[in-house]
């Protein structure tokens, strides 16, 4: 073998090897977004114990789960919270009540949202959307100025279940994040 052969295969030993130290990373780059995992299913949570509720009258819970932050985990901490509101009469077989489930989270620009100051409304602090107890936002008619949020309050999967062991009934809900600043409700993945 000559000399020159030799060199030969060393540079294009050398070419290949620096053709795929930039071409790993940008195929990497170009495949990831089919490699994404999706977002974590919602699950049932249960978050109150159905005599707490009071007809018609929201009352707000913390969700707690397992948060990623990163590649951080914590285990038990509290990842967002919910309006909850008994529709049911007293007196309504437990099996029967009707609730109400809204995420706290203000559609607008994510800020959550508390009970206004005459109790009657949601309000959100940081650039003032209002909404009703049903989850609908109020009309900028009504409120002399232009309410900003693009929608309601995102209404959440709930429903009432009794205990297996201790037969106390519960509130369940399916705690999900939407996207905001839409005016129509796009689960976050």
């Amino acid at each position: 073998m000559k000399r020159r052969t030799l060199l030969g295969w060393i540079c294009q030993a050398i070419a290949i090897s620096c053709t795929a130290i930039v071409a790993f990373p940008a195929v990497q780059f170009v495949i990831a977004p089919l490699k994404k995992k999706k977002g974590k299913a919602a699950t049932l949570q249960r978050v109150a114990q159905l005599p707490q509720l009071k007809t018609g009258e929201p009352q707000e819970f913390a969700i707690v789960g397992s948060r990623r932050d990163a590649w951080t985990v914590y285990a038990n901490g509290q990842i967002g919270r919910v309006w909850l509101i008994l529709r049911s009469e007293k007196g309504t077989p437990a099996k029967d009540a009707q609730v109400d489930a809204y995420s706290s989270v203000c559609p607008h620009l994510r800020c959550f949202v508390q009970m206004g100051a005459d109790k009657e409304k949601f309000f959100c602090p940081c650039h003032k959307a209002v909404f009703q107890f049903d989850g609908e936002a109020v009309s900028s008619k009504t409120l002399g100025y232009t309410n900003p949020t693009p929608r309601g309050m995102d209404a959440l999967e709930c429903q009432v279940v009794q205990d297996e062991k201790t037969k106390e009934w519960w509130v369940e809900v399916k705690y999900e994040k939407f996207k905001t600043g839409l005016e129509k409700k796009v689960v976050e993945t």
